[in-house]
């Protein structure tokens, strides 16, 4: 909490006249710039990355901010919350082979599925002789209550890519259950 605190204050600064032209030791100090520097190399992608005091803290942390985002649920405690979407509708399906998904049709008609990595309770049928689940049918039709966000695979499901971005369950309420 202390260090989302600081990363928002970081922001801030970056704002405050021509904050942005100073390096990030200049703006916080070599200490509070050096750990900024080490939690951006945590989690920064780049090959070359703008994880340097020598930098603006604004560049630091919006390279922090977008690592951050890359790892999703995978990400430290230190990184903001992923933004997630509240969809509610009806459960219409759901299952899977290897990786377990729920669709939800929403109010407006549009179908959601989302990957369940952690968040589903005990809403799929045992495996068929194919290993394949399926959503049970007591709860098809169901009115579903979820939050989902869009993160990286990150090797959480089997064949899409590690980069690729994926629709994850991160929390539900299905029909009082």
């Amino acid at each position: 909490m202390q260090i989302n605190k600081f990363l928002v204050s970081l922001a801030c600064l970056a704002f405050a006249g021509n904050a942005a032209a100073l390096s990030c030791d200049e703006q916080l100090g070599k200490a509070k710039a050096a750990e900024l520097v080490k939690q951006c190399k945590n989690v920064s992608p780049a090959t070359r990355p703008p994880c340097n005091a020598a930098n603006s803290c604004e560049l630091i942390t919006d390279e922090i901010k977008r690592g951050c985002k890359i790892l999703g649920d995978d990400a430290p405690a230190y990184c903001p919350p992923v933004p997630t979407e509240l969809v509610k509708g009806k459960l219409v399906g759901g299952g899977g082979l290897d990786n377990y998904a729920l669709r939800i049709r929403t109010e407006d008609g549009k179908v959601i599925e989302a990957y369940c990595t952690t968040h589903c309770g005990d809403w799929f049928t045992e495996p068929d002789k194919n290993d394949v689940v399926t959503l049970k049918p007591k709860l098809r039709g169901k009115p579903v209550s979820a939050r989902v966000a869009t993160e990286r695979n990150n090797g959480r499901i089997a064949g899409p890519d590690d980069n690729d971005q994926l629709v994850f369950l991160k929390s539900a309420t299905i029909g009082g259950i």
